[in-house]
Order: structure tokens, then C-alpha cells, then sequence
């Protein structure tokens, strides 16, 4: 029963880095596209500099967002699951198995 949990575990890790890895791309695409378009914004070569790096450090403060989530989130799972685990394993063990 512990390895159906661990399983179960695994496959929403799986399922939850793919729906992270898209939220990475999104937000490195609109990232992107914001720093290389900053010149649209103003004509000033000063404060296009400036518009390009405000753009840029959104856009790593958002992947890096998106990293820690992902990471919290996965460990909190596979931390359910160890527990889940725990609990099955010692459930079994204090049982004579009549119930």
C-alpha cells in the first residue's frame, strides 16, 4: 500500500513540474518580449535602459518565484506521502490483521 502512495506521490510531482515548467515559459516569454520591445515605451536612450532593466528584474523575480513554488510545492507532497506512507506502515505493524 505505501508504494501505491509513493506512486500516486510521484505522479502529481510530475504533474505539478510540467504546469510549473509552462509558467516558467510563459512568464520568460512575456519577459522577454517586454525587455526587447522597452524602446517602444520611451525615446530617451536613458530611460529606455532603465525600462529594459525594470522589465528584466520582473522577469527574474518571476522565474525565480516560480522555482520556489514549484520547489515548496513539490516537497510538501512527497512529504504528505511519506507521511501517508508512515502511517500505513505502522498501522499494519500494530495490527494483528483481524479487523
Amino acid at each position: 500500500m505505501a508504494r501505491g502512495v509513493w506512486i500516486v506521490a510521484w505522479i502529481l510531482v510530475a504533474v505539478w513540474s510540467l504546469a510549473a515548467l509552462v509558467g516558467y515559459g510563459v512568464i520568460d516569454l512575456f519577459g522577454t518580449f517586454a525587455v526587447e520591445r522597452a524602446d517602444l515605451a520611451a525615446r530617451d536612450p536613458d530611460q529606455v535602459a532603465w525600462i529594459a532593466w525594470f522589465f528584466e528584474t520582473l522577469r527574474d523575480l518571476g522565474l525565480l518565484a516560480v522555482g520556489a513554488l514549484w520547489l515548496l510545492v513539490s516537497a510538501a507532497i512527497l512529504g504528505v506521502a511519506a507521511l501517508v506512507a508512515k502511517a500505513k506502515r505502522d498501522r499494519s505493524r500494530f495490527t494483528d490483521g483481524t479487523r
